[in-house]
């Protein structure tokens, strides 16, 4: 792999990067469903996810929405943030995203999206829009 810069990487670029061991493209896991964010701006208060992609509504910047837990390595969340202000995205209950601090948000900017790849238990890589 030619690991210099030269120019934007595709998404399955980062998947091999991330995750240099795993011969299969990802695997979404569930359908579709329209997710309203928890408003108590934490974890325990997020809305968990349950489809393969989320396109989620708030109203207050930091609401949230929660990762499922125990997916296997490589299955792939899309959480679509249709709104006008920032989300906060979860790891399930001791995990974390992007290798951050346990139970730590991931902020998803307004009318973003992003990417939620399982690393097994927990944890998750994310790949969010610019």
């Amino acid at each position: 792999m030619n690991w210099a810069p030269s120019g934007a990487l595709s998404f399955f670029t980062l998947l091999e990067i991330l995750m240099p061991n795993t011969t299969s493209f990802p695997r979404s896991i569930g359908g579709y469903e329209a997710v309203t964010a928890g408003t108590t701006q934490t974890q325990a208060g997020a809305t968990q996810l349950a489809g393969a992609i989320s396109f989620v509504t708030t109203g207050n910047a930091s609401d949230g929405v929660r990762l499922p837990a125990d997916l296997a390595l490589g299955d792939v969340i899309y959480v679509v943030n249709s709104s006008g202000v920032a989300l906060n995205v979860y790891p399930n209950t001791g995990g974390k995203i992007n290798n951050g601090s346990a139970n730590a948000a991931k902020a998803l900017a307004a009318n973003m999206s992003g990417a939620y790849i399982s690393l097994g238990g927990a944890d998750w890589a994310a790949v969010l829009s610019a």
